[in-house]
């Protein structure tokens, strides 16, 4: 098991563009047939494994262009990575390969055979180097949801299928949302991977939840912030923990390291010429 050697915080809010629709399951009390996620109060939010799963896609579709990362999402055909659910892979996996006999020896035999996204945001084997939170509403906002109706359209001759409608509920766009990422002992492809996600976000190329054919849960992240807990320096190792465990605040209890979108064009540049740079890009 490893420490903290290094964290980083990502904070900023995630603003609707347009309307956006995650569906809470069956809700008896609801007045559509699909009701948004709330709170216990009634309030709607967005689940952190929502973002997560729409954050991954982002990177994987656009990581797969660099040379050097493997994502086994994007080759069904790919006979390397154990990481997806299901596969057959995890079961020649677990019956051919022999335990190591630390627990260390065994994370670095697994790590050896994921693939960099997987490493990243976890697998069946490995925990996730990073963590969504739970999404709720700015202090002091409201959010205002809409019914839309909808109906079944026949593939074939494209017209609307007798008998089949629905209405489903949306969040209106406008809708801010406190957005957190944490980022754990990070390695610079980990770092540069998430710096990605958040570039496709700020620059207003992000969705999120259902219907997005639709154009629903086109989304953009404003006011980000960037915090580092550094531990791995000798020198400061003793006062940067100090701060991190008796401080409150982000801004006491980590570094802020500003502005944000410089830090991410300069972690994505700098892997794009440093290591990526041997590698041919695909396409």
């Amino acid at each position: 098991m490893v420490g903290i050697e290094r964290r980083y915080l990502f904070k900023g809010v995630l603003v609707l563009d347009s309307a956006l629709h995650i569906g809470g399951g069956d809700d008896l009390a609801s007045v559509t047939d699909a009701a948004v996620v709330r709170t216990p109060a009634g309030t709607p939010y967005i689940p952190g494994s929502s973002f997560k799963g729409a954050f991954r896609s982002t990177v994987e579709k656009i990581a797969g262009a660099v040379g050097g990362i493997r994502t086994c999402c994007l080759d069904p055909d790919d006979d390397f990575c154990i990481g997806p659910v299901g596969g057959g892979r995890q079961l020649a996996f677990s019956r051919d390969e022999e335990r190591p006999k630390s627990d260390r020896q065994f994370v670095k035999m697994v790590t050896a055979r994921l693939c960099d996204t997987c490493i990243l945001f976890g697998s069946p084997y490995l925990a996730s180097r990073i963590a969504f939170s739970d999404l709720y509403l700015v202090s002091g906002e409201s959010a205002y949801t809409q019914v839309r109706d909808g109906v079944g359209i026949d593939r074939d001759s494209e017209r609307a299928v007798d008998n089949i409608k629905y209405d489903y509920e949306t969040v209106a766009p406008g809708a801010g949302f406190e957005a957190e990422i944490m980022l754990l002992n990070p390695s610079r492809k980990d770092l540069f991977l998430t710096c990605i996600g958040l570039q496709e976000y700020l620059s207003g190329f992000g969705s999120l939840g259902g219907m997005r054919s639709r154009g629903l849960g086109r989304c953009r992240l404003a006011d980000l912030s960037v915090y580092e807990l550094d531990l791995s320096d000798e020198n400061r190792c003793i006062e940067n923990l100090r701060n991190y465990l008796l401080e409150t605040e982000p801004e006491k209890k980590m570094r802020r390291i500003g502005p944000a979108a410089a830090f991410i064009k300069e972690q994505i540049l700098g892997y794009l010429e440093g290591e990526g740079s041997d590698a041919q890009t695909v396409g």
